[in-house]
């Protein structure tokens, strides 16, 4: 980077010095310098003295490492999520508050244990009056969607479509249509709102309400004719304005919007006028242009005929002139348009409707297939075959023979794009006709020598690849069952072009074979010797790779490696010596399957280099005990109990000792508002108690918290809304002292007495709670609760029936309190009067809560109580 600091755009000096050091570097010292970078800036967080300002600018670094490492070096960034989180509730301004929302899309996962804190700032960035944040919050909502969040914000974004702002607006209808395929329910209370933001002054607000429309009609929560009904309008009113190409966003909406649906006779007399207005009007217009033809292609062909009868023109005459254009974007603009009609209408394939071009146009059309462009001779394959299959079979024997004529621009090699290109129109949606077909292809191309003299087609190989990974899984599976079968068959040929390709895909799909592993190494281990040592190195590694999915190696390829190994050079002898002595290890070749950041045969083979050069640092290790990447995971403290004992751990105060204390009366941990189950299940003690707003906090103190104790590792203390106090546990025969961890980064009073632990005293005996939700799963239902779990369950104990409460920490649902509502006396043979219910609490005085039960009638009130 040779600009100086103020015109670089870095966000700091230590962000410029960086893109400098790494720019200026080589590939394998700069991953070192970003292991480094991330080291550093994780000890930078862990600082008491941290600025809101410091905390995003090492945020922006630890993303910039995240994108410029090399592939197949893992980055764990997952220490720095509570900082990101504080930032974003805590930041005072939108460029704060971004990054850290930023960093969280990014980095959390959708089932991180923080997401409930990156719930909670949205909501209250949602429940500001500043549009900024509002917008700020839906971005993240529409960037990074959970289903979690859907109860909690659902009523402030049914507010949040009829805001004044246009931003707003807009962004609310974006996030109903991502939530949506998540939660399909949220739909069910829109369409009216809906319904009155099509019609919205602002174009950018009616172009996100026609998405979620067509969201709305495919969910069936719109009924099509209705909707159609209002796209109709929208389009008469919006055409007659007449706007320019320049100004004309929302039209190609409404268009698009259109072809979704069944254009009416009506739409598409309207769709001729505004194709003959713009058609001469040159390139800005072409996307009007596409958008009609999309929308004629999608009417009935009879509907069509019949307004071009009426109009007595045809839409194809209105691009005729394109055809002649030195415009590529306009040919291939023209050959598009031509291919999505039907060829009826202007081929002369039916005695009823005379041809619309002309002799010297279809020669021009046929003149498109020696094009040097790539897609152009691609979509007249695609017309051509629309109109006659014939046309397309006899030019691609002509291909097969060499008697195209070859372009300036491509050279000797022109023959092979074209046959794989028209091999791709010829065979269609059939995979398995696909497969035979590129043997003869390749065969043709790599010519009659010896095996290991031949030439590997790289353009083949990448082409037959991403051919593979674009197509359904249909045509993928017949695709791929011809192409592995061929591998055990001895009398079929394989070039060394078509073993590249296998040995890429047995790597990406051994799992989809329709033949076992070890049939597919005997196969390739009798054909191995054949080829060239290129190939046989990614034999090699694909034989390693399955030999992962195999029970067990067969002798004949034992053999043929080790014939190899004794007849080959130095690398061919190095990658026989891995399966000699990986694939004997499942859990040596499970981890470098675990290292590869995909399953591709390039990261396999980064992940086996790793793997092999971590085993040369570190020799006396065993093969599953190999490191897998430098150790930037953060440190897991230890847990509360091994913190009290001498035994496993000395104390960590910095003074000398304080002389043993006197027996005193125990205190206790702060729970949350709900406490749990005593070992013999009796209900746990009363506190004394404290103000509720000396213990008030906000989420970014939390998940620093979070971040300083590992609250799952205490098996007595779940997830609260309040600070820990951490206390040094005793033996249990002992008394012990009152002393305050001073690892605690907060420190709070004991907390008032919780109605979890009096509700404790109703349970009779243990419930199998797993046991029952799964019984109940045919009436769920789930919300957003205003109330502490405290509250609720003064509430649930108001319905005069027995409750059974299960702790947070002990499974199922780990950090959940869980409810059992039954009737008294119970009868777990019937269902009638039964309920389950799950609370997950949140730090401002709310929670979320999941209910399931078949009776309707208590189902109903349990609902709304939780309300």
């Amino acid at each position: 980077m040779d600009v100086p600091f103020s015109s670089s755009g870095a966000m700091s000096r230590a962000h410029y010095a960086l893109v400098r050091k790494v720019e200026s570097t080589t590939p394998h010292a700069t991953d070192q310098i970003l292991l480094a970078e991330v080291h550093s800036i994780r000890n930078q967080l862990a600082r008491s003295t941290l600025t809101l300002k410091q905390c995003k600018e090492y945020l922006v670094l630890l993303l910039y490492c995240a994108m410029t490492v090399n592939p197949g070096v893992h980055l764990d960034l997952e220490f720095a999520l509570p900082y990101a989180i504080n930032l974003a509730e805590a930041g005072q301004t939108i460029q704060n508050k971004r990054t850290g929302y930023l960093f969280c899309a990014e980095v959390m996962p959708l089932e991180h244990e923080l997401q409930l804190m990156l719930v909670n700032s949205i909501r209250k960035d949602l429940e500001s009056s500043e549009v900024s944040r509002i917008c700020l919050a839906l971005d993240t909502l529409i960037q990074s969607p959970s289903q979690d969040i859907v109860p909690a914000i659902q009523s402030r974004l049914h507010d949040l479509l009829s805001h004044y702002s246009p931003h707003v607006k807009r962004r609310t209808l974006l996030a109903f249509d991502t939530l949506s395929q998540l939660e399909p329910n949220i739909l069910q209370d829109i369409v009216s709102k809906t319904g009155k933001r099509l019609k919205d002054p602002d174009p950018i607000v009616v172009g996100s309400a026609l998405r979620l429309g067509n969201t709305l009609v495919n969910a069936n929560v719109l009924p099509a004719e209705k909707y159609h009904i209002v796209v109709s309008e929208l389009l008469n009113a919006t055409w007659a304005r007449r706007p320019r190409p320049s100004d004309s966003m929302l039209l190609n909406k409404i268009l698009h919007a259109i072809s979704q649906l069944t254009p009416s006779a009506d739409d598409l007399k309207t769709i001729q006028e505004i194709l003959e207005h713009y058609a001469p009007l040159g390139p800005p217009a072409y996307a009007i242009i596409h958008q009609c033809f999309r929308a004629a292609a999608a009417s009935d062909t009879k509907d069509l005929m019949d307004v071009q009868t009426t109009a007595g023109i045809s839409i194809v005459k209105e691009i005729r002139h394109l055809l002649t254009s030195n415009d590529t974007n306009g040919l291939y603009l023209f050959v598009t348009c031509l291919s999505s009609v039907d060829p009826t209408l202007w081929a002369g394939t039916s005695p009823d409707i005379p041809p619309v071009l002309e002799g010297w146009e279809v020669e021009r059309v046929m003149q498109l297939l020696e094009s040097d462009d790539k897609l152009i001779r691609k979509q007249t394959l695609r017309t051509l075959f629309h109109v006659d299959q014939a046309i397309v079979e006899s030019y691609y024997a002509r291909a097969i023979q060499g008697d195209l004529p070859s372009t300036s621009t491509q050279g000797s090699d022109d023959n092979l794009p074209r046959l794989l290109e028209i091999l791709d129109v010829l065979c269609g949606d059939d995979g398995e006709a696909y497969a035979h077909q590129l043997k003869t292809v390749l065969k043709h191309a790599e010519g009659d020598g010896p095996v290991n003299r031949r030439p590997v087609l790289q353009e083949a190989v990448e082409e037959m690849l991403m051919r593979i990974h674009t197509a359904d899984s249909t045509w993928r599976s017949t695709c791929i069952g011809v192409m592995f079968t061929s591998v055990i068959d001895a009398e079929s040929e394989l070039g060394p072009t078509l073993m590249v390709i296998l040995a890429a895909l047995f790597c990406e799909y051994v799992e989809l074979s329709p033949i076992s592993p070890a049939e597919l190494l005997r196969g390739l281990s009798t054909r191995i010797a054949s080829y060239s040592a290129s190939v046989q190195d990614a034999c090699l590694i694909t034989m390693l790779r399955i030999s992962a999915a195999s029970d067990e190696i067969p002798q004949e390829a034992v053999a043929a490696v080790k014939e190899l190994h004794a007849h080959s050079g130095r690398h061919i002898r190095r990658r026989c010596d891995h399966i000699t002595t990986l694939a004997q290890s499942k859990e040596a070749l499970k981890r470098i399957l675990a290292g590869a950041q995909s399953s591709s045969l390039p990261d396999f083979v980064l992940s086996l280099e790793k793997y092999e050069a971590d085993q040369q640092k570190a020799p006396s290790r065993s093969p599953s005990l190999a490191p897998r990447s430098p150790p930037l995971k953060p440190h897991t403290p230890e847990p509360l109990s091994s913190r009290a004992s001498p035994a496993h751990a000395p104390s960590r105060l910095r003074y000398a000792a304080y002389e043993p204390p006197k027996p005193t009366q125990r205190l206790r941990r702060l729970s949350s508002s709900s406490s749990r189950h005593s070992e013999d299940g009796g209900s746990a003690p009363r506190r004394s108690y404290q103000d509720p707003m000396a213990m008030t906090v906000t989420a970014g103190d939390l998940t620093l918290a979070a971040q300083t104790s590992d609250l799952r590792s205490i098996p007595s203390m779940g997830l609260s809304p309040l600070p820990i106090v951490q206390i040094l546990d005793e033996e249990p025969s002992m008394v012990p002292a009152d002393l305050i961890a001073l690892d605690s980064p907060f420190m709070s009073e004991p907390a008032p007495p919780s109605i979890a632990a009096a509700m404790s005293n109703m349970s009779i005996g243990e419930l199998d709670f797993e046991a029952t939700w799964d019984a109940l799963k045919s009436g769920a239902a789930r919300g957003w609760c205003e109330s502490s779990i405290d509250t609720v369950l003064r509430k649930l104990q108001g319905l005069q029936r027995r409750l059974r409460v299960t702790e947070r920490d002990r499974p199922p649902f780990e950090g959940d309190l869980k409810i059992v509502i039954c009737a008294d006396p119970p009868d777990p043979s019937n269902k009638t009067g039964l309920a389950a219910v799950r609370l997950k609490e949140s730090d401002d005085d709310s929670c979320l809560w999941w209910l399931r039960s078949e009776d309707e009638q208590l189902r109903n009130i349990i609902k709304a109580t939780l309300r």
